[in-house]
């Protein structure tokens, strides 16, 4: 009889111990969402993720996004009207027909998943800026979703 108990109890903490594995392994899964991670001159957040395949070089990517400055104001989009076109943005991804941030941010983004991108001033428009609008040496930051991959 007492090692019938021994052995529910063994059981028991084995059990408990799988569990709490399960529970860690699950919580780390999910880690990236709301973190900031450093990818050359661009700290990449995910706001919220999305499904399927990984955008990667080469691929037609589809693209919503509100670009602001680090002061809140906003220099452009596709989703807010008054910019005057909100159809989503499409382009190459790593071909360089956008600035080097967005080539180097939206790389590994699923379909649906959406991200802030802080990007650095010498991987967007550097000491020139974009006349009256972007501001010589200014640090971008666009909020971006991956309306699709086109193939």
């Amino acid at each position: 009889m007492e090692n019938k108990k021994k052995m529910v109890v063994w059981i028991l903490v084995v059990l408990l111990v799988v569990g709490a594995l399960v529970f860690i392994t699950i919580k780390k899964g999910n880690n990236n969402l709301g973190n900031t991670q450093k990818v050359e001159g661009v700290d990449v957040t995910i706001l919220s993720e999305g499904s399927g395949e990984e955008a990667k070089i080469g691929d037609s990517v589809s693209m919503n996004y509100t670009g602001t400055l680090e002061d809140g104001t906003a220099f452009d989009s596709n989703v807010d009207p008054k910019f005057n076109h909100v159809s989503p943005f499409l382009f190459n991804l790593g071909a360089g027909q956008v600035i080097k941030g967005w080539d180097i941010g939206v790389v590994g983004m699923k379909v649906g998943e959406k991200r802030r991108l802080e990007i650095n001033a010498e991987f967007a428009y550097g000491e020139a800026g974009v006349g009256s609008i972007i501001p010589p040496n200014a640090k971008l930051i666009f909020d971006v979703e991956l309306v699709a991959i086109v193939k």
